[in-house]
């Protein structure tokens, strides 16, 4: 084999062998009511530290001040203790969860699953400032995605969409706008009626005021 030729074998084999980077962790959109019902323990709170890494679980650590409690610490088998950390995978490879804000004062709203005591999320987690919540969807957070939880949120990706069961409510937002910024995402929750049928229903423009 000449040189040119031993040239384009090597190149061959290395493009055959280099890998093109692919991010491994993918997230769809969700309703927050599919976030809320889906968690484990929802609070708001405030990020004190930057991350530190925990050896033992090979998982990074924030600490955190949990100012509201909305979910996971009434139920039974719920938390009993305020949680002090937030947990997420080292590697943003595995859905680790990076917290970009350098303020101390903003109160983000979390929505995490328990994981060995520990609250734990991922880069699809919802964690946002409260303060970019729309009023309806704090209004849900605070009180209204709880008395939808028995209801499902069916995802409508393309026409035509068909409801599924007398507890569905077909989500059409992503059909017209970004997933996350849509009529039913902003102003809407999935809600059983009296007659145990789920329907969209407009929440109160009013924002809560939350207590400590």
């Amino acid at each position: 084999m000449g040189m040119s030729g031993l040239f384009l074998a090597l190149t061959f084999l290395l493009l055959a062998t280099t890998r093109l980077p692919v991010k491994a962790c993918s997230c769809g959109p969700r309703h927050p009511q599919e976030d809320f019902c889906g968690s484990d323990v929802v609070v708001t709170a405030k990020f004190l530290s930057v991350p530190q890494l925990n050896h033992t679980l090979h998982h990074l650590q924030y600490k955190i001040k949990v100012i509201k409690k909305f979910k996971g610490f009434d139920d039974v088998g719920g938390i009993t203790l305020v949680p002090k950390f937030l947990t997420t995978p080292a590697e943003e490879s595995l859905c680790g969860y990076q917290h970009k804000a350098l303020s101390k004062n903003q109160e983000y709203l979390i929505a995490a699953r328990l994981l060995a005591g520990q609250l734990y999320v991922t880069t699809c987690s919802f964690v946002r400032p409260w303060s970019s919540l729309s009023p309806a969807q704090q209004l849900g957070f605070n009180q209204t995605y709880a008395t939808g939880c028995g209801c499902q949120v069916q995802h409508c990706l393309s026409v035509p969409c068909n409801v599924e069961s007398d507890t569905s409510c077909l989500w059409t937002d992503s059909l017209i706008s970004s997933a996350g910024e849509g009529s039913q995402s902003l102003h809407m929750a999935c809600l059983p009626s009296k007659s145990d049928f789920c329907s969209w229903k407009s929440l109160s423009t009013e924002a809560p005021q939350l207590t400590i």
